[in-house]
């Protein structure tokens, strides 16, 4: 009996590779939109420089148009987002600061 196998046979073209790694590097619907919407890189911790010039502005003006917000983001070296959502919390720590204390029971 002859126990040799063709040359042809072993040799297999890439869109039959089946093996573990092409497995593993299958991405799942759930991964690409995870990797579309950004990663959450964590809190972000301001200096006391910028956090002296956000609440400079803030003072002047409650709400920052999207062209100030751009300005103040690039010269304090944060991001348009970081800006707009510490104008956002800051609104609503005022709120709550000017906001009748209510009774206790």
């Amino acid at each position: 009996m002859d126990y040799r196998q063709p040359q042809a046979c072993l040799q297999v073209p890439d869109s039959l590779n089946f093996g573990i790694d092409r497995i593993l590097n299958i991405k799942t619907d759930s991964d690409r939109s995870a990797n579309k919407k950004g990663k959450f890189t964590g809190r972000a911790v301001f200096t006391v420089t910028q956090k002296n010039w956000l609440e400079y502005y803030f003072q002047m003006e409650k709400y920052i148009t999207k062209q100030n917000r751009k300005i103040l983001a690039s010269s304090l070296g944060l991001t348009d987002l970081q800006v707009k959502v510490w104008f956002q919390n800051r609104r609503m720590k005022w709120r709550h600061s000017t906001a009748e204390p209510t009774s206790r029971k």
